[in-house]
């Protein structure tokens, strides 16, 4: 079997590359004087490092020209390498053996003379596959079922975009695909970086043996280099834009199938709300928060024990102002995994660990640059550990009771209408939600957009709670607003919103919505309410109305996950006003 005798562009890569490997290489710690082939060594032994000890069953799909099938008959495994074309396998066979060599696809019914395999390889052979879940349907069903691994590297693309013009399967739809069909992840590395240079290596092959090649393969393939050379030039745009990327898997398979939300799930979700947490949800709550947000959804990560739910993560977004942009986060509430199964998997192959993974793929990479929730203790150790949680901030509670609550109380309302502020109590979301935010904005940093929309949707709209907005106007101008409802004899605020740097506002709007509780006969003893530690000026204005502050009985911290490096958690931690409204514990 000649090399001229290869379909292209195998043909020209062996004329390039001097070799028989095919795929890319991988400059590990930015040893750019490796070459190419160098390179190539280094990723078959990446891959390696992952194989258990042999001797074991290996299924190498799409082999190639078969070096990584012969080398791992060579090191103890029994091999079956398999590929479309017969051209490949022969030349496979003549230059390779010790492999049983096969010419077929992956999905034909006549593979595989073996029972079922221990390992199943893909080495840069997944974007040959128009559609990935028939593909792991069929691992499913070939792997060994109690301790099979799939290994896999390929090319992968982080835009949407790219599927106009490229094959490259985009990393979230095949995470997606193989969690569907039960596979969870055991190890999972990101080296687009590492293998980047290897489009620079064979563009420069391409430019520097043109001739060679028009001397190997004839005339007529001028055209062929071309457009190969074109595809590479792109390829290379691509890994610089950060659309294209490279990763390595290595999957296991399990009973538990993890999945987006489907309709109808909402039953299984309320019923194990109930078994984890105690707590009875009503399904016009759930319809509210995950299905009738203004901002999209539902966000939601299920896994299935066949029809019982095991695990949940999930979300709700909402409009956030960066300083000087909107973009959208999430509120990241009601995670649970069911007791019976919370001893399955350890640490990041945890159940709840594998929804968070789905979630993170599917919704959140190059969604958002970041989502929030607020969590104890014990979940931050896990989530540090396996979730990829930040803890940026504490949670503190802010308290005006006995003489200072009295005080304010006992202030003469004619003070404030002499300086021109006047309050709406119990006021329904209008215009002038937009007007407050438009104009406070700029004073507190980053925030969730608290507009006519976002307070209509969470508060206004909320099914199951009363909320009153004490609405404040300086001299007809709004200027601000409270919000709380009434537990017992504790008025709970659970946001708030001022244009005005002062006291007066603030202490106007206070003063009148406790007025307007007590007019209806409803005795207010103390005020509680969260808020962040920035802005420091808003701190201020606290201090001057006489709460002071604790830490939340809880220890709750403000936690995210980020999803760019432009913005350190750190730096989210600094610059995020919130309140208890900001959680879903309001």
């Amino acid at each position: 079997m000649k090399i001229t005798d290869l379909p292209q562009p195998f043909g020209f890569y062996r004329v390039l590359t001097g070799s028989d490997y095919l795929h890319f290489g991988y400059w590990q710690n930015n040893h750019s004087e490796m070459s190419l082939l160098q390179a190539q060594e280094a990723l078959s032994k990446l891959l390696l490092s992952r194989f258990p000890k042999p001797p074991l069953r290996i299924l190498d799909v799409g082999c190639g020209l078969g070096v990584m099938a012969a080398h791992l008959v060579k090191a103890g495994y029994q091999v079956v390498a398999i590929a479309p074309s017969e051209h490949l396998i022969r030349y496979a066979e003549h230059h390779h053996p010790g492999p049983k060599y096969i010419a077929c696809g992956f999905l034909d019914d006549h593979i595989p003379p073996l029972e079922c395999y221990d390992i199943i390889l893909f080495q840069e052979s997944l974007q040959y596959f128009p559609k990935l879940s028939p593909v792991f349907e069929k691992v499913k069903q070939l792997l060994e079922p109690s301790q099979g691994r799939v290994i896999f590297c390929d090319e992968v693309s982080y835009s949407e975009e790219t599927q106009k013009y490229s094959a490259v399967h985009e990393a979230k739809n095949i995470e997606r695909d193989f969690a569907e069909q039960g596979f969870f992840v055991r190890y999972h590395e990101r080296i687009g970086p590492q293998v980047r240079p290897t489009c620079e290596k064979i563009i420069q092959g391409f430019y520097e043996k043109r001739d060679e090649l028009i001397a190997w393969f004839g005339p007529n393939v001028e055209a062929e280099i071309f457009h190969f050379t074109m595809g590479w030039e792109k390829q290379r745009t691509l890994y610089n834009q950060r659309q294209f990327g490279y990763e390595v898997w290595e999957l296991q398979s399990s009973q538990f199938q993890v999945r987006g939300y489907q309709e109808g799930d909402e039953t299984n979700i309320l019923q194990a709300f109930e078994t984890a947490f105690g707590v009875s949800r009503s399904l016009a709550h759930w319809q509210w928060k995950f299905k009738h947000s203004p901002f999209g959804g539902p966000y939601i990560s299920t896994v299935w024990d066949e029809t019982e739910l095991a695990a949940h993560y999930t979300a709700y977004p909402v409009s956030l102002w960066l300083g000087n942009r909107n973009t959208i986060t999430y509120q990241v509430g009601d995670t649970l995994t069911l007791p019976a199964y919370r001893g399955i998997g350890q640490g990041h192959t945890s159940l709840l660990a594998r929804a968070v993974r789905h979630f993170h793929r599917l919704y959140c990479e190059g969604q958002i640059p970041f989502f929030y929730g607020f969590n104890t203790d014990k979940i931050q150790r896990f989530g540090k550990m396996f979730l990829r949680y930040y803890s940026v901030a504490p949670v503190y509670e802010w308290i005006l009771e006995d003489e200072a609550l009295q005080t304010l109380i006992k202030k003469p309302a004619w003070q404030n209408l002499r300086r021109g502020y006047t309050v709406t109590c119990g006021e329904p979301v209008a215009k002038w939600a937009d007007q407050v935010f438009a104009k406070a904005k700029e004073y507190y940093g980053w925030l969730v957009v608290r507009d006519q929309q976002y307070l209509q949707w969470r508060y206004q709209a909320h099914p199951e709670h009363t909320y009153y907005f004490f609405v404040v106007r300086h001299w007809g101008q709004v200027v601000g607003w409270w919000l709380g409802r009434v537990e017992g004899k504790t008025l709970l605020i659970g946001d708030a919103l001022f244009c005005q740097q002062s006291i007066d506002a603030p202490r106007a709007a206070l003063k009148a919505g406790l007025a307007f509780f007590y007019k209806k006969s409803i005795k207010i003893n103390e005020v509680r309410g969260w808020f962040s530690q920035t802005p420091q000026w808003w701190n201020k204005v606290l201090d001057e109305l006489g709460f002071y502050s604790q830490r939340q009985w809880q220890n709750l911290d403000f936690c995210v996950t980020s999803f760019t490096n432009e913005l350190e958690p750190e730096k989210i931690g600094d610059n995020f006003y919130f309140t208890q409204g900001d959680s879903d514990l309001f």
